[in-house]
């Protein structure tokens, strides 16, 4: 048995919207994410897109490899 303390935990269906940006950030710190990419809706159900740095077709790409990741459950 290992008795190191868990540090990071996977990513959670259960997370609250904060509860992931902060995993997010925090994965920041460790110099981890180049480019980000917000979908969301908000609370009156329309759908938010903010991204860093990137055009709308590098942002299209993003998603097309997020649908792609999803589509293979979480593998590349």
């Amino acid at each position: 048995m290992n008795n190191e303390k868990v540090t990071h935990l996977p990513a959670s269906v259960n997370y609250t919207p904060e509860q992931a940006l902060k995993s997010a950030l925090d994965q920041c710190e460790d110099g981890g994410l180049s480019d980000v990419m917000i979908i969301a809706y908000d609370w009156e159900g329309e759908l938010y897109v903010r991204s860093s740095k990137m055009t709308r077709a590098e942002g299209l790409f993003m998603v097309e490899k997020a649908r792609e990741w999803s589509m293979h459950g979480g593998v590349e």
